[in-house]
């Protein structure tokens, strides 16, 4: 038998919350000293206590709690429940990291604009390219990062000229998930066969028009630097005197090593034509 402090500290816990639990009939000692009024709590005390605190952990409240220690459910089903409430956890992590990202981005443009730091824009001409490429939907930039790194390895080994792998937005707006990305591998040939990369999807031939006028700038890091990117190049674009004349295109100078694309290099391409005055 524990006193109410050595159970408190066994199970790490607070005095405080063993007397709340007590007081709403969770969780009452198994004995109380007649004499003295000392309370005492059992060794197997302590395992039901720990339920407590998992189903506390997953953000049950102590009612439903309650029902679910009448139910007894199992250490396979408290298992699972902990798995699964650590995947949510884990997906908000991400999420959160996601928008300090963004607000970093938003920052650093924010640092731009004040100091009037000129955006290094040059514009030249494109001409046609073909390409082995792919349109999907992607559910996550993550997950088109990974299928841009396993395009370079899918390449066959062979004469082919390949270049820089590239990629294309068709979304009518700014979208941070389900993004519809048409991604590939520039190429110096007028012909090659379809490739299968390892997650299915197939490359296939494709050609880029030529673009006569292309106002392009070279970002570095991840996918919240290139839409903060693409926001100053939009401005250059408005302040110069000319107007957007087509999709953008991002021609990635430096494959990512890592699921955030923060090691990237993108060189950013609008086509653009001048404002009729």
């Amino acid at each position: 038998m524990f006193k109410v402090g050595e159970f408190a500290t066994l199970a790490h816990v607070s005095k405080r919350l063993l007397r709340y639990y007590d007081e709403i009939g969770l969780l009452s000692p198994s004995h109380t000293d007649r004499f003295n009024g000392y309370r005492y709590y059992s060794a197997e005390q302590l395992a039901h206590l720990n339920r407590i605190l998992v189903l506390k952990d997953l953000g049950l409240s102590l009612d439903q709690v309650r029902r679910l220690l009448n139910d007894d459910v199992s250490t396979d089903e408290m298992q699972g429940m902990l798995l699964l409430r650590k995947a949510e956890i884990e997906q908000q992590l991400r999420a959160e990291t996601q928008r300090i990202r963004q607000i970093e981005a938003r920052l650093g443009a924010l640092r731009n604009a004040e100091n009037k730091q000129p955006l290094d824009v040059v514009i030249k001409q494109v001409s046609e390219q073909s390409a082995l490429a792919v349109k999907h939907v992607f559910e996550t930039f993550e997950t088109a990062v990974v299928t841009q790194q396993h395009i370079r390895t899918a390449l066959p080994e062979r004469g082919v000229g390949y270049g820089m792998c590239y990629l294309v937005c068709h979304d009518d707006e700014i979208v941070l998930r389900n993004m519809t990305l048409e991604m590939g591998c520039l190429i110096e040939a007028p012909d090659h066969e379809v490739v299968v990369l390892a997650n299915g999807l197939r490359l296939s031939l494709r050609v880029l028009p030529a673009v006569s006028l292309m106002a392009t700038t070279v970002i570095a890091g991840s996918l919240e630097m290139i839409h903060a990117g693409y926001s100053q190049l939009g401005l250059w674009i408005r302040h110069n005197g000319y107007r957007m004349a087509g999709l953008p295109r991002e021609i990635t100078l430096r494959t990512s090593h890592s699921y955030t694309g923060d090691d990237m290099l993108t060189e950013l391409q609008i086509p653009v034509e001048p404002v009729q005055v």
